[in-house]
């Protein structure tokens, strides 16, 4: 049997990752790019280039990669859609959930299968952290945080080239949405929130440079979530507390801790590597299309729902 074609559209970082992934996959993947340097050096490298998504369904591709800058998602699902293919959308979804649901609609007028890439999902310790989060009862607050220094992201690059310096497809509340995302999908997405996002001029861009956002839980409790570009070292975790104790997940450390009332603390480690995680994403993505559902897949509703989250703190920001 052949392997199954799909087309990764976007040669940047994320685009040559998902090419990587999808080849250890086992499937056949097929780089949708126009420019002919980065054409060159894919092929160089072995991979297939195509110039559009009609050549790649031509060469029998039936679903797509979508992992172009954020403003050009909306256009580019949308053509794919129309082409019959399914797709797998780089975060955040669309530059916000109004043009996130006009995605969506498309998806479903075509009957096509869509999911988000919300990576983080597919994290062996916050799997980890998932499943002990009954031990704790009711849950009352959630501390959520994702916070680095964004010239240390890629070193040497100009910050205001790239897609994050800009207002209208970067910034903080799109480009850190991860936080957003899992918050929802492990505690529920909140029918309103608040918060506050700002430049701060500290990185001469000119989107949001920090956020604060805040929603109830569905028991009366809150969560909040600190994002920021600022931030060295480096911290991405997660605290929740219960009426029976605390969890911790440390991002970084890939480890869950439980700290129950009466217990010894339990602490949990899982090996964390981002191409691992991919990998995982590009399998569940891959049997998705042959029907067997994974709930790790971010679906677009999610997608729309945590751009909604984004959306509502940008607008009480002014």
């Amino acid at each position: 049997m052949s392997a199954r074609a799909v087309a990764v559209v976007g040669a940047g970082s994320a685009g040559r990752r998902h090419l990587k992934v999808l080849a250890a996959a086992g499937a056949r993947p097929l780089a949708v790019t126009r420019r002919p340097e980065a054409a060159a050096e894919l092929r160089a490298a072995g991979v297939e280039t195509v110039a559009d998504l009609a050549a790649a369904k031509a060469l029998g591709a039936a679903a797509c990669v979508i992992a172009t800058e954020t403003g050009r998602h909306a256009a580019v699902a949308e053509a794919a859609f129309a082409l019959g293919l399914d797709a797998l959308i780089e975060k955040p979804l669309a530059v916000d959930a109004l043009e996130g649901r006009r995605v969506a609609d498309a998806a479903r007028r075509s009957g096509r299968k869509a999911f988000v890439a919300c990576v983080l999902r597919f994290s062996p310790s916050l799997s980890r952290a998932r499943a002990l989060l009954p031990e704790l009862g009711a849950v009352h607050a959630v501390r959520v945080e994702c916070r680095s220094y964004l010239p240390d992201w890629r070193p040497g690059r100009d910050l205001r080239a790239g897609y994050a310096a800009g207002a209208a497809q970067g910034g903080v509340l799109r480009d850190l949405i991860h936080e957003v995302d899992y918050a929802g999908w492990l505690f529920g997405f909140p029918r309103e929130a608040s918060g506050a996002a700002a430049n701060l001029g500290r990185l001469g861009l000119a989107s949001d440079e920090v956020a604060e956002i805040l929603w109830r839980l569905p028991g009366g409790g809150t969560l909040s979530i600190g994002l920021d570009y600022l931030t060295r070292p480096a911290r991405r975790r997660l605290s929740v507390h219960g009426e029976h104790g605390t969890l911790e997940w440390d991002a970084l450390a890939g480890t869950a801790a439980l700290s129950l009332v009466g217990q010894q603390p339990r602490v949990e480690a899982a090996a964390e590597d981002a191409d691992a995680r991919f990998l995982d994403q590009a399998r569940a993505f891959l049997g998705a299309l042959d029907g067997f559902a994974d709930e790790r897949l971010a679906s677009l509703d999610d997608g729309v729902r945590a751009l909604s989250v984004c959306d509502a703190v940008r607008a009480r920001s002014g």
